[in-house]
């Protein structure tokens, strides 16, 4: 009985150790240079002029003027997260659907030194027509500079390995207006499918914020509309079982 009890206890003082340092890491975003999404959501972004090799003087307001965008800054030379992020993102709006009818997909570059025609190759690269649905662009430093804050994206030039350090991320935009965010380097069908439903006049009741939803109680299934327990909900009986535990185990050794 003795080595279980001390087994137990030490699972529990781990598992609420784990518990701990996750919120501790994942409680603010900014503790991962990710921005907050709270700060951003209703944001309006800044109408700039853009740049793409099919139209030399485009503004973003032209392409949010009649259908939602799913707004990305890459940059064309990125060794990194980029080209594997724009990857999933390509395959998951392929699963998704609603490419040119709910929304397009604008991929800004936040190189200055990026040019419209090395967005066009980066985009031919990653195997994506130059349909009007997926725009790749630049626009001017300045301006870059204010629709990154807008939305919450940061970039900083690692002169080491002479590349810039960046989150991979996507701001749901309608009419102007920033409606939601996803971060992260891979794009989930479900979660792009959330933004999709939202950008179009859906409402999703519950969503975990970038960065901070470490455990959750329930998931969203936007397949359904349905929402299904998580695992993070068996921790609401962690409390009471090592309660019980302990309490059981004094009145054992109470009558022993």
């Amino acid at each position: 009985m003795r080595w279980s009890l001390d087994s137990f206890c030490r699972t529990v003082t781990l598992l609420l150790a784990l518990v701990a340092r996750g919120f501790a890491q994942g409680g603010t975003s900014d503790a991962v240079g990710l921005p907050d999404e709270a700060r951003y959501l209703n944001n309006a972004l800044p109408d700039i002029r853009v740049q793409t090799i099919e139209r030399p003087d485009l503004r973003l307001s032209d392409l949010w003027g009649d259908q939602p965008v799913l707004l990305t800054m890459v940059f064309a030379r990125c060794a990194g997260i980029c080209s594997p992020f724009l990857r999933s993102l390509k395959s998951t709006v392929d699963r998704v659907g609603g490419l040119g009818l709910d929304y397009r997909v604008v991929v800004l570059s936040f190189d200055p030194k990026d040019s419209p025609a090395d967005m066009a190759s980066l985009a031919r690269h990653l195997g994506i027509p130059s349909d009007g649905n997926w725009v790749f662009g630049t626009s001017e430093p300045a301006q870059v500079q204010r629709v990154a804050a807008g939305m919450g994206f940061w970039f900083t030039w690692n002169a080491e390995r002479e590349q810039f350090d960046h989150p991979a991320m996507i701001a749901g935009v309608r009419h102007g207006q920033i409606l939601r965010l996803l971060i992260g380097g891979t794009v989930a069908p479900v979660r792009l499918r959330e933004v999709v439903d939202e950008l179009n006049g859906g409402f999703v009741k519950a969503y975990p914020l970038p960065g901070k939803a470490l455990f959750r109680c329930f998931q969203y299934d936007p397949a359904t509309q349905k929402y299904r327990p998580d695992w993070g909900f068996l921790l609401l009986f962690l409390p009471g079982s090592v309660a019980l535990f302990g309490t059981f185990w004094i009145f054992r050794t109470a009558r022993r």
